[in-house]
C-alpha cells in the first residue's frame, strides 16, 4: 500500500509542478503583452495619432485579443491538471483514511473567507488583455476621426 501511496503522491506532485509551469507561462505572454502594448502607446505618444500609427492601434487590438484568449486556455489547462491532482488525493485519503486530508481541507476551505472570493482571477487576467485590446480600438477610432 505504501508503494501506491508513494505514486499517487508523485503524481499529484508532477500535476502541480504542471500547474506552476502553466501560471508561469501566462505571467510571460502577459508581461509580453503589456511591454509590446506600453511601447506602442510610448511611439503613439510621441508621434501623435496619425494614419501611420494605425498599425499600432491593430497590434494593441490583435495582442490584446491574443493574451486573453491564451489566458483562457492555460487556465483551462490549469484546471484539467488541478483536477486529476484532486482524483489522486482523494484515491490517497480512501488507502489511508486515518490522514483525514479531504475533510483538512473541507474544514480550511470553510475557515477561508475573503470579500473578493467571488471574484475568479482568470478573469482579473483574460480582463487587463481585453483592456489592452480596446485601448487598441480606442487608438484606431481617434486616428480615423482625425483623418475625416
Amino acid at each position: 500500500m505504501a508503494d501506491d501511496i508513494d505514486v499517487l503522491l508523485k503524481f499529484c506532485d508532477e500535476q502541480w509542478t504542471q500547474c506552476r509551469q502553466l501560471e508561469t507561462q501566462r505571467a510571460l505572454v502577459t508581461n509580453f503583452v503589456i511591454t509590446v502594448a506600453a511601447a506602442s502607446l510610448a511611439f503613439m505618444g510621441t508621434k501623435g495619432f496619425v494614419p501611420s500609427s494605425l498599425p499600432l492601434g491593430a497590434i494593441l487590438v490583435f495582442l490584446g485579443l491574443y493574451g486573453a484568449i491564451t489566458s483562457e486556455k492555460l487556465y483551462e489547462r490549469w484546471q484539467f491538471t488541478r483536477n486529476r491532482s484532486r482524483y489522486w488525493r482523494k484515491r490517497i485519503d480512501e488507502l489511508m483514511p486515518n490522514t483525514r486530508l479531504l475533510e483538512l481541507q473541507n474544514q480550511a476551505d470553510k475557515e477561508y473567507s475573503h470579500h473578493l472570493q467571488h471574484i475568479r482571477l482568470h478573469w482579473l487576467w483574460v480582463s487587463l488583455h481585453l483592456t489592452v485590446s480596446l485601448v487598441g480600438m480606442g487608438c484606431i477610432t481617434i486616428i480615423l476621426f482625425k483623418m475625416r
